[in-house]
């Protein structure tokens, strides 16, 4: 039996008529679910903070790997979107290493991927604009910039730290005090100087350290923080050890959190941006343990060498 031309038509108009109906429905239903997640959502299920009891601020920006749907990926200025990977499990480590000893660093972790938020940029980049992703920006950083005017107020000094992980070769910790690669080359007498010293970000310390110590003894001496790490057996640079990295190492010298919340802005908190390799120290959770427990004893004899004679606790 032949089909009709009309019959035919029919058809074919009404399988296009469903096919739109679908297109609708789904449309609907996305929307739906995008007004709904954004209904619910909430900058501070993005966010972890806790109030600390000793003058000592630790940060983790890249470790997330949240990433709400309604949150656009970033594309502008040439976005890198590249996880930190352990780098919050590293940081949970070392809080449990100090509350050990009833010790307690004022801690804020984000929780976003970074292709949503980069938290260690500012707000413009680090949200491409997107408002959610700004919500959580602003509350990381408001925990970051409340946490330093506490340690400020409550023990007139103190140290921040912005925690990475970094994925070059050379496995070792690489920290990073606004001082490039060539500029930690330099001699010595030139690191000491005032122009040096007011591009640091360890400004405050260089001038108000109760062991005598230069720029050049603080970066890189004996007594600098990764002689410290590299003592307690995780090498680091710059160090006594390795007091210069070389220009093909990709070295890090310090992001946006580093420069805008240390002395380099002014005020009586240092910063420093840890960079931690992957291999040996966070990849596994025992790796983390036993760094948890160096970077403990490390920081507080940091502290207790060049800040305070015996480490203040609320």
């Amino acid at each position: 039996m032949k089909i009709s031309d009309s019959y035919f038509f029919k058809f074919r108009r009404f399988l296009i008529l469903f096919w739109m109906t679908m297109v609708i429905i789904s449309c609907q239903e996305e929307g739906s679910i995008k007004t709904e997640e954004a209904a619910f959502f909430k900058a501070a299920d993005y966010v972890d903070f806790e109030a600390g009891n000793i003058p000592l601020v630790i940060s983790v920006p890249h470790g997330g790997n949240l990433k709400p749907s309604i949150i656009p990926n970033r594309t502008c200025n040439n976005a890198v979107n590249v996880l930190d990977e352990f780098t919050i499990e590293l940081g949970n480590a070392i809080m449990v290493e100090f509350a050990k000893s009833g010790l307690k660093p004022y801690f804020i972790v984000n929780k976003i991927h970074r292709s949503k938020m980069d938290a260690n940029r500012k707000r413009i980049d680090a949200s491409c604009g997107n408002l959610d992703a700004q919500a959580v920006w602003d509350l990381f950083h408001g925990h970051i910039q409340n946490s330093i005017k506490e340690v400020d107020t409550k023990f007139k000094k103190g140290l921040f730290v912005d925690l990475h992980g970094h994925g070059n070769p050379k496995q070792r910790i690489e920290l990073g005090y606004l001082l490039y690669d060539d500029e930690l080359a330099l001699p010595n007498e030139t690191i000491n100087s005032s122009e040096l010293i007011a591009v640091s970000s360890i400004q405050n310390l260089v001038k108000n350290n109760i062991s005598g110590s230069s720029h050049t003894d603080l970066l890189k001496g004996d007594m600098a923080y990764g002689s410290f790490l590299e003592q307690k057996g995780f090498p680091s640079v710059p160090s006594a050890a390795d007091p210069v990295p070389l220009q093909m190492d990709n070295y890090f010298s310090g992001g946006y959190n580093t420069a805008n919340y240390s002395s380099y802005m002014g005020g009586a908190i240092d910063g420093i941006q840890l960079e931690c390799n992957r291999s040996g120290l966070r990849e596994t959770q025992a790796e983390r343990e036993a760094f948890a427990v160096a970077f403990v004893s490390a920081t507080v004899l940091f502290l207790e060498t060049h800040y305070f004679k015996e480490l203040p606790k609320l």
